[in-house]
Order: structure tokens, then C-alpha cells, then sequence
């Protein structure tokens, strides 16, 4: 899978590497690892079904960002991420999401990209109607042994007009 060049900077800059070895994701990162970050997942689509906005903020570092609904402005940190939430679940309030998880590559033992697809249903809002599904992609990090969503990007997949 392919992500923009502005994403990889970001990753880059976290993990101070020059560059990435695709390797490094068979020698790091175990079942158990794995197995949280996936369960990371589930929690925020339970928490975010249930319109518990505490609980999807929970599943984000401290100084976590992410990019607003239109895609075009950063959203930094757990408080303003959970803001956001707050604003989409009023802007929809029937609004239910399946995530599914497509790939975890671990970078390191503390830093790993997820990548998945997202389906909403119960959207009211036109502009949300308009893109009720699409791929993402998270890079997680464990911080004190919990992991952590510590960046998100989302690509919605175009409707037809």
C-alpha cells in the first residue's frame, strides 16, 4: 500500500530513521502487540458507536493529531480530537461505523503503522452523506504499555454524483 510522502515524513520524523526497512515490521512487533493494537481498534469503533466520546479520546496519546472532517485542517491533541467527535455525533446522532483493519507494520517495538477501511451508516449531515466510507491509516505508539493513536489520516472513497 502506498501513503503520500507527507505521511512517511511524519513517520520518519518520529522514529529518527534516514529510512525504513520493510523488515524491521517481521522482527518487532509479536502476537501480542499485534493483538492490542487490533484490539485498539475495536475499542474506539465500540466507543464511538456507543457516542462515548471520553472513551474514543481515551484511545489517543496526549499530543495526538488528526485531520478535521473536511480533511484539510490538523486537529492536535486528545481534548481537540475529542472535540471533533463530540461535533460529528450532534452533526449525526444515528451515525454507527464499522472499522476493519487491513495491516499492522510494526517500525519499531513502541511505534507501528495500522492501516484499514471505515463504513458509516446513520449520517444526516449532506456533507457527511457524502463520504460514508474510505481508508485510513494510524500510526500507534505504546506509551507506558499501552498503545496509542498518535496520528490519523483518512482518504473517503469517492461517491458517485
Amino acid at each position: 500500500m502506498k501513503f503520500p510522502i507527507p505521511f512517511f515524513l511524519i513517520v520518519l520524523s518520529l522514529t529518527g530513521c534516514a529510512s525504513v526497512d520493510i523488515t524491521v515490521s517481521t522482527q518487532v512487533g509479536g502476537d501480542k502487540d499485534r493483538a492490542a493494537i487490533h484490539q485498539l481498534m475495536a475499542d474506539w469503533e465500540r466507543a464511538f458507536n456507543a457516542h462515548d466520546v471520553k472513551a474514543v479520546a481515551a484511545t489517543y496519546a496526549q499530543q495526538a493529531e488528526s485531520l478535521d472532517q473536511s480533511g484539510m485542517k490538523l486537529v492536535k491533541g486528545r481534548e481537540a480530537i475529542q472535540r471533533q467527535v463530540q461535533t460529528r455525533i450532534d452533526e449525526n446522532p444515528n451515525v454507527k461505523t464499522k472499522q476493519t483493519e487491513l495491516e499492522v507494520r510494526f517500525l519499531s517495538p513502541t511505534l507501528a503503522i495500522q492501516t484499514g477501511y471505515w463504513d458509516d451508516d446513520g449520517l444526516e449531515t449532506e456533507f457527511d452523506k457524502k463520504r460514508p466510507n474510505g481508508a485510513w491509516t494510524a500510526v500507534v505508539k505504546k506509551i507506558n504499555g499501552k498503545w496509542l493513536y498518535l496520528i490519523e489520516r483518512f482518504w473517503p472513497e469517492q461517491q458517485p454524483e
